[in-house]
């Protein structure tokens, strides 16, 4: 078996996708067509991100079955808050089914954050993969927004290591 493990993104106050989220799920998309694949998807709640009363992979989950991805191959649905919640509540999922190939689908703005999380959480007893969504559709000033809570973040990881 092979997982793609997507990770979460913002949606609107209804419920819409993000350019980010749709961007991710485009790219899950093609990889599900191209294998044999299994899905998860993370994202719960938070101020930042979800502010329904669904979770954020809830709504991921409904555009990929809207696209023609069989329901039984999202394996399931992790209502992660942040990125290390999305390695840590993830791995008990990856564990039980052993894949023999682990492919992440972040952003590519995301991706040195994603990368120090995983490797802490996962490596070195699981190996996996990136695969980096574009945000060249994010508006400008929102990408500068979240390029910047990125370089604080990573820095914090860097400082204080990956806490979980």
């Amino acid at each position: 078996m092979k997982i793609i493990l997507v990770l979460g993104s913002p949606n609107e106050p209804d419920g819409t996708l993000s350019e980010m989220a749709k961007s991710r799920l485009k790219f899950c998309q093609n990889l599900y067509r191209s294998g044999t694949y299994k899905i998860v998807l993370t994202g719960g709640y938070g101020p930042h991100f979800n502010t329904t009363d669904k979770p954020h992979a809830y709504y991921l989950q409904q555009a990929l079955i809207s696209q023609n991805v069989k329901e039984e191959d999202i394996l399931a649905l992790v209502e992660s808050r942040h990125s290390v919640e999305d390695a840590t509540l993830s791995k008990w999922i990856i564990t039980k089914y052993q894949p023999e190939e682990i492919i992440i689908i972040t952003s590519d703005y995301h991706f040195e954050r994603a990368k120090m999380v995983f490797d802490a959480v996962y490596a070195p007893f699981m190996d996996f993969s990136f695969s980096l969504a574009s945000s060249e559709n994010v508006d400008p000033e929102t990408l500068n927004l979240l390029i910047q809570h990125e370089k604080i973040a990573l820095q914090d990881l860097i400082d204080h290591g990956v806490r979980f």
